[in-house]
């Protein structure tokens, strides 16, 4: 019996020794990050205010202040100015992207599906893609607000417009809205007027709903 639980102690010590040595063992380094000067850098974008490349967007005055191709993450930002009393975007759904918007100056009013809420100065919205959405101003201040897209189709949507509108002088109203709405299809976007609510259909032109 001596002999026999002095080998089960023998055999319990050897395992914790080996259980301590391997615990005592460096764990495996991580890996390393791949350098910087493997990376790809592009260069920093600073916009002063009022600055930004102008696009002739014959809906509202809109300026351009980031390519999708300026950031890994593919996004767009524009600024837009809203005049008092006009409509910004009618009711669309985008396939391809999310967008964000921030109010810098007035009271636009956003719309998501059947909700809408006026926002002020500092106000933000989110509004993902595959939902309807718009927005107006419907105040007596310009609206300015900045608008951010996730990567997708959008990014020369308000140029393509604007050169097709350029080249084509004398256009009316709704020779400009069609040429919107087809810029937009193009770029998995489905605008629908029907879905503009009662009190904005005058500023987009619309008579009543019956």
């Amino acid at each position: 019996m001596k002999f026999y639980f002095a080998g089960i102690a023998g055999v319990w010590m050897a395992g914790l020794v080996a259980a301590c040595s391997a615990q005592s063992q460096p764990d495996p380094a991580p890996e390393s990050p791949a350098p910087v000067e493997e990376m790809e850098v592009r260069p920093a974008i600073i916009v002063d205010g009022g600055e930004g490349e102008a696009v002739a967007f014959p809906l509202h005055p809109t300026n351009r202040l980031a390519h999708a191709e300026s950031n890994s993450a593919g996004m767009s930002f524009f600024e837009l100015q809203i005049p008092a009393g006009t409509p910004g975007a009618p009711p669309h759904i985008h396939t391809h992207e999310d967008e964000f918007f921030y109010v810098r100056q007035g009271t636009p009013t956003f719309m998501a599906g059947d909700a809408q809420q006026t926002l002020s100065p500092g106000g933000f919205v989110m509004l993902p893609r595959g939902g309807f959405h718009g927005f107006w101003n419907s105040g007596d201040v310009d609206a300015i607000v900045l608008v951010g897209t996730s990567s997708g189709k959008f990014d020369d949507f308000f140029d393509s417009v604007a050169l097709e509108v350029a080249a084509n002088e004398n256009l009316s109203p709704p020779e400009v809205i069609e040429i919107v709405m087809r810029h937009g299809e193009e770029r998995g976007m489905t605008i629908d007027m029907s879905k503009v609510p009662e009190n904005a259909r005058a500023l987009y032109g619309l008579p009543p709903a019956e």
